[in-house]
């Protein structure tokens, strides 16, 4: 299981404040829920948080009883269920745990795990809109490039510059979850996806139109490689660069969540 960047981040602001965590876990479901089993939310001794799991009603009571484990240092569990039956709301199951900054938040890792990873080729103006996009996924964002553009990629977490185009087959590419080739430019675009065809990466997308695409596939021999994504992302019918960095997105995130 993947979590968010910010966990990680919240717990190294938290750390430098010297504050302790209360992590509330969701256990089980059942019914309709607005959150499902293994989603988090991290709340610190200055009630800070991060992580949604539900209602106004809910987030003060995770608060709360974020407050209370902190300060009795015992586990506790609790219940959501729907006060009006015909909300068609279903019930929740929660378990709230206290970290301590003393003890480095010992045990916490077991929850928070790391976050899920996407390689971007190419830093031109359009990739932009993908970055962001993906940084609002909470993902981990990298950028890899011959000459990276930074004015369009400086939200991303991290920028590799390659000085030779062949670097990128030697380069290991085994943290990475999924990737995208946005370079537009034949001769780069082969390399790149002769690296990621090397790796172990479980998304592989290429823009292009479909001709060039369907040649692509018969050159690779990718017809049946249930890796390549090509062209990529979803059809929504829209075509800005932001609508087609949602698409990019919902497909891996869908292909993450094992729906296509």
């Amino acid at each position: 299981m993947f979590e968010n960047k910010q966990f990680l981040e919240f717990i190294k602001n938290s750390k430098n404040k010297k504050l302790d965590i209360a992590l509330t876990s969701v256990t089980n479901t059942k019914g309709s829920t607005f959150t499902k089993e293994g989603n988090l939310m991290l709340v610190n001794s200055n009630q800070e948080f991060i992580g949604v799991l539900g209602s106004a009603f809910l987030q003060k009571k995770v608060l709360t009883t974020s407050k209370e484990v902190l300060n009795t240092r015992e586990s506790q569990t609790f219940e959501s269920i729907a006060q009006d039956e015909s909300s068609g709301h279903g019930t929740s199951n929660y378990l709230s745990i206290p970290f301590y900054y003393k003890s480095n938040y010992k045990g916490i890792k077991k929850y928070v795990k790391k976050p899920y990873s996407l390689l971007i080729f190419g830093s031109g103006a359009h990739v932009s809109s993908l970055v962001v996009m993906a940084n609002l996924m909470t993902w981990k964002t990298t950028v890899v490039d011959i000459k990276i553009n930074k004015e369009y990629v400086q939200e991303a977490d991290e920028l590799i510059q390659l000085i030779n185009l062949e670097d990128i087959l030697t380069l290991d590419l085994s943290s990475y979850d999924a990737s995208v080739i946005l370079s537009h430019n034949p001769k780069t675009d082969d390399t790149y996806l002769k690296a990621l065809l090397q790796s172990n990466i479980n998304y592989i997308g290429m823009m292009g139109n479909k001709h060039n695409m369907k040649r692509k596939k018969e050159q690779f021999n990718l017809e049946k490689d249930k890796r390549f994504f090509a062209p990529i992302g979803l059809d929504i019918g829209s075509y800005t660069h932001q609508s087609i960095a949602l698409s990019i997105c919902a497909q891996i995130e869908a292909l993450k969540n094992e729906k296509i």
